[in-house]
């Protein structure tokens, strides 16, 4: 079975594995803006929480979809769990390594619950591949162009592109 990113999310926070995100921003060359104060570190909890969070987002804008409309809205939003997605691996950096074995055997417990979730994320976005997308260019790039949602529209090698028929007619 294909995972998407709550697991790959919850994985890649526990491993340390840095997610693409196909935004590279170089170095201003002008002097950096002031400082923001540093966010606090959230605990493995709070971190495995709001990766669920995030995936939950990313089911309930994918699941809005329903015209083109609302699939051009909805690709502001994935560009926004994007930029949490980077968030949260930005923390799981800082974590401890007592946070870190702390992470791992609360995803282990969260997996059945990250698997059916990661169900309902593909389904919606193959309902999207299905319906072409509703015609939102937009929506078509970030799912099919994006490491965090393009194994969301990928076709089972199975099943016939939308279309088409199984003997490929």
């Amino acid at each position: 079975m294909k995972t998407f990113l709550l697991p790959v999310l919850a994985s890649a926070l526990m491993a340390g594995v840095p997610l693409a995100f196909g935004e590279t921003a170089a170095a201003p060359a002008a002097s950096p803006a002031p400082a923001a104060p540093a966010e606090k570190t959230p605990s493995a909890d709070s971190l495995l929480n709001q990766a669920f969070s995030v995936a939950i987002d990313v089911q309930q804008t994918l699941a809005a979809v329903q015209d083109k409309e609302s699939g051009d809205k909805a690709v502001k939003k994935l560009q926004g769990i994007q930029k949490d997605i980077q968030r949260l691996m930005d923390f799981r950096e800082k974590l401890s390594e007592a946070e870190k074995e702390k992470m791992d055997a609360l995803s282990e417990k969260m997996e059945e619950r990250m698997d059916r979730l990661s169900e309902r994320c593909e389904k919606e976005g193959k309902r999207l591949l299905e319906a072409r997308y509703y015609g939102s260019a937009a929506l078509k790039d970030i799912l099919e162009n994006s490491d965090e949602f393009s194994e969301l529209v990928e076709p089972d090698e199975d099943a016939p592109a939308p279309g088409e028929t199984r003997d490929g007619e």
